[in-house]
């Protein structure tokens, strides 16, 4: 299973594009859409206390999701630094 982890900054934003963009790039590197979970915060990415977040990486460690999607890194974590770490607990 594709775990896709997609993330806005607050509730009054949109993540139409960002869907739009993964579910592209999904087609054409051949995965089937009924393969991938989707995983979405509409919060700040100043915590990796965020509902989306913690199911994908429960997801993760319990082996259902074996490949991770992402519109940019920086929807996992605002800083370089905290997002490398997280990707390396994974």
């Amino acid at each position: 299973m594709i775990g896709v982890y997609i993330r806005v900054s607050s509730p009054a934003k949109k993540s139409d594009s960002q869907h739009a963009e993964i579910q592209r790039w999904l087609q054409a590197h051949g995965h089937a859409l009924d393969t991938v979970q989707w995983f979405e915060d509409k919060e700040t990415g100043a915590t990796l206390h965020r509902r989306g977040l913690i199911r994908l990486q429960e997801a993760i460690f319990a082996g259902t999701v074996k490949m991770v999607v992402v519109w940019k890194l920086d929807r996992i974590a605002r800083s370089m630094r905290e997002g490398i770490n997280t990707l390396s607990r994974w």
